[in-house]
């Protein structure tokens, strides 16, 4: 089955003058964005940019030697696919500009973005899905709970910023919660810039509250949003769509169908399939059903008193809890029974409305 790489031997000798933007290209602008480019792109937009094939040589130079990886869940071929797309005529020759990656424990912030000049007019606007962070999953988390949290206000500002310096129609995008912050800023951003929003591509990023998505505001972008969920998704079934999403055939099973590379390539699209398994949508049910019966009080107890849990263990990072998890054993002795019987109703919640779910 093809995949990402197949697309790059396929179309990589054709510009984007030649032959817009697509689908299969958002996904690898959105998968490139994980790439750590501190310090080899430019931060802002002042007249300033890199080819991505000079971007590439330094990334690959500093980092020579050392194995691909980029965090517990982020797929280490992304290193890969950067080095392929960067030896294309199609992706080689784009520039890249205003490269910005914040992670604040104290504000709960995770938020990275990068614009990349395509060459025939346009540009598009990658937002980072979660990274290795736990403050970024906690981030994730607080969505259940919160209206806005902190990374769709920098992503607003990050659209709002760009559009203001640099011309031409406007793609947005990302990957996992990436693909939230693409919606959440192409909703929010002003009427002008939404007339100059092309497309904005959700990759199997999570959705929004039922208000959000009644939105007047919502509404007039929905027919540009494009959603893109593998068969099994777990992530982009997460809160509500209101826009139509395509389900695509993914080469992995479950959770791992979250993974780009394991996305079915034909041509410039995906292969589409008609709906999402029985799986996810039995999930999707008790996910939803174990969040009616929290308050909005009751989620950000559960969310504060897992991250208490796992960030006491002195981790940062989901590759720190990988790596030792007698400090993330010793960090739960050290809870308060309190927060631990609290974390221990919520799974058994968990756990009842699955068992309902599957009874459906």
């Amino acid at each position: 089955m093809a995949n990402l790489f197949d697309y790059l031997d396929w179309r990589g000798d054709i510009t984007f003058s030649e032959v817009g933007l697509n689908e299969i290209d958002s996904l690898i602008l959105s998968s490139l964005c994980y790439v750590d480019f501190e310090n080899i792109v430019p931060p802002d937009h002042a007249g300033r940019s890199i080819a991505l094939v000079t971007a590439a040589k330094q990334y690959l130079h500093a980092h020579k030697g050392e194995p691909a990886y980029l965090g517990a869940i982020v797929p280490p071929q992304i290193v890969t696919l950067l080095a392929m797309a960067s030896k294309t005529k199609r992706f080689g020759n784009i520039r890249l500009t205003g490269y910005v990656n914040r992670v604040d424990a104290e504000t709960q912030l995770q938020f990275s973005a990068l614009t990349y000049l395509l060459g025939d007019g346009n540009i598009y606007v990658a937002f980072r899905g979660t990274d290795d962070t736990l403050v970024g999953w906690k981030e994730n988390f607080n969505m259940s709970f919160m209206s806005t949290v902190p990374a769709q206000s920098e992503a607003l500002k990050y659209l709002t910023d760009t559009a203001g310096v640099l011309g031409g129609g406007i793609y947005v995008g990302g990957h996992s919660k990436g693909g939230n912050l693409a919606v959440f800023a192409s909703v929010r951003c002003s009427g002008e810039i939404k007339q100059r929003i092309v497309t904005t591509y959700n990759n199997d990023g999570p959705g929004f509250s039922d208000g959000f998505i009644k939105e007047a505001d919502y509404l007039s972008v929905r027919e540009k949003i494009k959603t893109f969920l593998p068969e099994s998704s777990v992530v982009g079934m997460l809160l509500e769509h209101e826009e139509n999403y395509t389900v695509i055939k993914s080469t992995q099973t479950g959770l791992l169908q979250h993974d780009p590379f394991s996305w079915s390539v034909l041509g410039s699209k995906f292969i589409y399939l008609n709906s999402i398994s029985a799986e996810s949508l039995r999930i999707n049910k008790a996910v939803k059903g174990w969040l009616r019966e929290m308050d909005m009080s009751q989620r950000e107890e559960f969310v504060d008193a897992v991250y208490e849990t796992l960030s006491a263990s002195g981790a940062s990072t989901l590759t720190d809890i990988s790596t030792d998890k007698i400090k993330l054993l010793k960090a739960w002795g050290n809870l308060s029974d309190e927060n631990k019987t609290l974390v221990l109703n919520s799974i058994k919640l968990l756990v009842k409305e699955n068992m309902k779910a599957k009874k459906k």
